[in-house]
């Protein structure tokens, strides 16, 4: 008797036809234009040690590793996403390199999401790490660098929502460490009820959130944001208007300011932002600063990137028959 072949395993797919040239010409087009823009491709290991991922996205992404043992008895995990290793070669091999670095990267990542049910447990991605410059100029770059991949993407109908940490963090701190997971649940939720509940009677930091939590829109939307803020909010819709300024008009029409989202507040410490695509379920790509990150590895440096789901893109892309 002739043995059954083994089905696939839960989140893993076969690619043939259109579904697999359409991801490798994206690779090569999205490879190209980083190259073009002077971020070094790196190439790192399918698998790491899990404490690499743990040093990056702390405890709470360990049940979402896909994990083994090596042969000395230490466990090795997957590649969960490219940031972490990027940080510990810029930790190691780059240690003493001239900074900044801009480094690319494009390939697989492996997760477990049993909350997410029917994803995929592996997921293309392609990258850029802008790593030892902290500052506007940095930011404006990875964000018009975002603009100009989803551009060679094919993409025409799109949109970065962009925010920036600091104006909802001062209103955050100001909230009873027992309440804050409460009421950044009902922010997450646009709650506003709960919200208005929750805050009122509060200090005017505080209750800022009810206002600010729910600012979105364009250049408009920032500047009526600040004439009522907190003045510890401010530096924060600042620098968003600095970076506005620094758009054209074209990167303008694609960008729009969320200062609601609260998802990545404890890794993010300044700009934020999602990438959305007419026919995509979910993100196309997200991004951010994370100057946290680096001394985690022991080599303290300013960071910002930015993170394509080529899997997403190649669903929605022009030409795709998936």
């Amino acid at each position: 008797m002739t043995r059954p072949v083994a089905a696939l395993p839960p989140g893993a797919a076969d690619l043939t036809g259109p579904a697999a040239l359409n991801r490798r010409r994206l690779q090569r087009t999205v490879g190209d234009l980083l190259t073009a823009a002077g971020y070094e491709e790196l190439l790192t290991p399918t698998f790491e040690y899990e404490e690499v991922f743990l040093l990056a996205g702390g405890r709470e992404v360990a049940e979402r590793l896909i994990r083994f043992p090596d042969r000395d008895g230490r466990l090795l995990a997957l590649r969960y996403d490219f940031t972490a290793s990027l940080a510990r070669v810029a930790a190691t091999t780059f240690r003493s390199a001239p900074r900044p670095l801009r480094l690319s990267y494009s390939g697989r990542v492996f997760r477990q999401e049993p909350e997410r049910g029917g994803r995929p447990r592996e997921t293309l991605q392609a990258g850029a790490e802008l790593i030892g410059e902290a500052g506007l100029d940095a930011d404006i770059e990875i964000v018009r660098l975002t603009l100009a991949l989803a551009r060679s993407a094919g993409l025409s109908d799109f949109q970065l929502n962009l925010g920036h940490v600091g104006v909802l963090r001062p209103g955050l701190s100001a909230i009873p460490g027992d309440e804050r997971a409460a009421i950044r649940r009902w922010i997450d939720r646009k709650d506003r009820g709960n919200i208005s509940r929750a805050l009122a009677g509060r200090d005017p930091l505080a209750a800022s959130l009810g206002a600010l939590a729910f600012v979105i829109g364009r250049r408009p939307a920032l500047e009526q944001a600040r004439a009522a803020a907190p003045a510890e909010c401010r530096p924060g819709l600042d620098h968003l208007l600095s970076l506005d300024s620094a758009l054209d008009a074209a990167d303008r029409a694609h960008v729009v300011y969320d200062l609601g989202e609260v998802r990545g507040l404890d890794y993010y410490t300044g700009i934020h932002f999602e990438l959305f695509a007419a026919g995509a379920g979910r993100a196309a790509g997200a991004g951010g600063r994370y100057d946290d990150l680096m001394g985690r590895f022991g080599a303290p440096m300013p960071a910002v990137g930015v993170s394509l789901d080529l899997d997403t893109l190649a669903e929605i892309a022009p030409g795709s028959e998936e």
